[in-house]
């Protein structure tokens, strides 16, 4: 019988020493979706070879659920258990049911596919268009094609963990940027033109947005805004905080620009993923506002962009 928490479709993670992860597992399960990502190792056993699945990564175990409702699980587990936060907004690190389920259908057809990487996703992202698939299991997955190991991968995001999934030579592709420039384009009544390599990543930014007019349009933008947002988070974490916080700042100030009068547009369809990249990118501006190694410089430009997105753009919900 369908449990009442499999009704929620985010998913969350966290890491379990590796001897008590099956103990910590069957309990969950009571409650629970859960899933653990295992792959198949070959061992010598008195001469002969014996195939043995194990853990991809030790003590990781992924749970589907509402966030306060695994927390409470945790606790009457063991208090010291809990799950994992993204670094970059400092809140629980949450994966879609759309995604988790292309990474475990991935996982279970071979799971020698996935790679974990172990570099923030903007280190794979320069030189790489960030684009959709629009085919295969991996339909919907967002990403940039690098070639790893003589073989080309969607490297991607799963929460706040990097992936690399091998073998997508088969799948469609759509390049999101080029439909982001066609799109700008057309409003403008001008022809497609590529873009420069030399422009300033400000640049880059301004022309990730374009008046929307469809669900697609939405989705289009929702994409750069994510992944303005990793840009700004990767620069906060290598301690470039003028640049992320300054980055937040005009994504906000865009994303606001953008939506000021059509927001209510019944042909958009739901927001909801905008408003929540929204709060993603607000929430780099709170860390930064109360990091120690932000100077008072760049605290009171962030302090002044909150104040004037909070009368400009109430719709955002960013509050000063």
């Amino acid at each position: 019988m369908p449990l009442a928490e499999q009704q929620v479709s985010t998913w969350c993670y966290l890491f379990v020493h590796h001897a008590r992860v099956d103990w910590v597992n069957e309990r969950l399960k009571d409650r629970f979706h859960t899933f653990i990502h295992k792959s198949v190792v070959y061992k010598q056993v008195k001469g002969r070879v014996k195939k043995e699945e194990r853990p991809t990564i030790s003590g990781l175990l992924f749970v589907q659920g509402g966030e306060k409702a695994i927390r409470q699980a945790l606790h009457d587990i063991d208090p010291v258990l809990y799950l994992m936060n993204d670094c970059s907004t400092r809140k629980t690190a949450v994966i879609p049911d759309r995604v988790m389920q292309a990474f475990i259908r991935v996982s279970r057809m071979d799971a020698g596919r996935i790679r974990f990487m172990s570099h923030p996703l903007d280190y794979y992202s320069a030189g790489h268009p960030l684009i959709r698939i629009t085919s295969g299991v991996l339909n919907g997955f967002e990403g940039y094609i690098v070639r790893i190991s003589r073989d080309k991968c969607l490297v991607t995001s799963v929460g706040d963990m990097i992936v690399a999934i091998k073998g997508v030579h088969k799948e469609q592709f759509e390049n999101i940027g080029t439909y982001v420039r066609q799109r700008r384009a057309e409003q403008q009544g001008v022809e497609l033109m590529e873009e420069g390599a030399s422009e300033s990543w400000k640049h880059e930014l301004e022309r990730s947005f374009f008046r929307p007019e469809n669900q697609l349009d939405v989705m289009a933008i929702t994409d750069g805004l994510y992944r303005w947002i990793a840009e700004a988070s990767g620069w906060m974490r290598n301690g470039n905080f003028p640049d992320a916080a300054e980055a937040v700042c005009l994504l906000l100030e865009k994303t606001g620009v953008c939506f000021s009068s059509v927001y209510t547009d019944s042909r958009l369809g739901n927001l909801k993923e905008v408003w929540k990249a929204c709060r993603e990118a607000d929430g780099i501006l709170r860390v930064l506002e109360t990091h120690a190694e932000v100077s008072a410089e760049v605290k009171r430009h962030i302090a002044a962009c909150r104040q004037s997105l909070s009368v400009s753009y109430p719709f955002l919900s960013v509050k000063a």
